[in-house]
């Protein structure tokens, strides 16, 4: 009988030193400097400001992550790297990695949010609480949304709807989106004016600023208003209760007008055993991690709730991958 293999165990032990690794190669902002091109770990430190050896050895590191490659005297971005991490291209992304780096000590805390059921940080600290942690969280949000948004405004019909509600809305990277999509269409973002604050600069730069308006408040108290004919809940359901989901669906049922079309956009478990897929199991710890009742729910759940508010003709229906996110999507007759 062959004997088991610790290698498994070996790899989650030290997998910390992978994310580690591209958290410090994007904090000197090695990938922008190589964006140019190939450079010699010397070249590199040079214009990095920083020691030789330890950089030599973090771009070793970097190529052995599949982030770099090498011919053994230069270093060059990989396909990747140089899509998603160099300053200044379309589809650069590190804010979202600096969220990440951000969140590294709050897993380190996983075993006392397992003891105790409670978040092991304010999670007030990235609504508003801390301007850097709150900076870092909605540009990650921002990055993030854009290709979500990108793919929603293609899925979804908007045609000759006049007026959106982006509910919890953050950076209106999705208002954006569906406004650049859709002649004539309106939006207002709601969110905590610590968040806003920081979306207003992103607004200000869309270029449709002058068809999005920012109304701060809570979602859960404030009131949303009337005449909406488009309610979209994306990417925040999952910080709420199932009491505060249903209170949500029933605010924007009352918000829309008639034949008004609700979206709710999220990751969700595939059924009500949810244990399935595993990004949605570790998304909800994440979400414990760094909210009071944060999780994440069933599609089935979602689809069951919209249609108790009033909805009609709800349907689930999945963005492709990679997007993790799905729709759920109701009318009001």
């Amino acid at each position: 009988m062959t004997p088991p293999n610790p290698s498994l165990l070996m790899q989650l032990a030290l997998a910390h030193r992978s994310s580690c690794v591209l958290f410090a190669a994007l904090n000197l902002d090695l990938f922008t400097i190589l964006g140019g091109g190939p450079l010699s770990a010397s070249d590199v430190a040079t214009r990095a400001g920083s020691a030789l050896e330890p950089t030599r050895l973090l771009l070793e590191a970097c190529a052995s992550e599949g982030l770099l490659t090498s011919d053994g005297r230069q270093f060059s971005n990989s396909a990747v790297a140089d899509a998603f991490l160099v300053r200044g291209r379309p589809a650069f992304s590190a804010s979202a990695f600096k969220y990440a780096e951000d969140l590294y000590p709050t897993w380190g805390k996983l075993t006392d949010l397992v003891r105790s059921g409670r978040p092991p940080i304010e999670p007030e600290a990235l609504l508003g609480d801390d301007e850097e942690k709150t900076r870092h969280f909605v540009y990650a949000m921002h990055e993030r949304a854009k290709g979500i948004g990108s793919v929603l405004a293609h899925i979804v019909d908007l045609s000759g709807r006049r007026s959106l509600l982006d509910v919890g809305g953050g950076p209106g990277t999705y208002s954006v989106a569906l406004i650049r999509q859709t002649p004539g269409l309106r939006a207002t973002v709601l969110d905590v004016p610590g968040v806003l604050r920081v979306a207003r600069a992103l607004v200000d730069a869309s270029g449709v600023a002058d068809r999005i308006t920012l109304m701060p408040g809570d979602y859960l108290s404030s009131p949303f208003g009337s005449g909406y004919d488009v309610a979209l809940l994306s990417g925040m359901m999952h910080r709420e209760t199932p009491a505060s989901c249903d209170r949500l669906l029933r605010k924007s049922f009352d918000a829309l007008d008639s034949g008004g079309l609700a979206i709710v956009s999220d990751v969700f478990f595939d059924d009500d055993s949810k244990r399935s897929p595993a990004f949605a199991v570790y998304f909800a710890l994440n979400m414990m991690l760094t909210s009071a009742e944060g999780s994440a729910h069933a599609k089935t759940e979602m689809a069951a709730w919209m249609t108790r508010a009033g909805f009609t003709g709800v349907r689930v229906q999945e963005l492709p991958k990679p997007n993790p996110h799905t729709l759920v999507l109701g009318t009001k007759p």
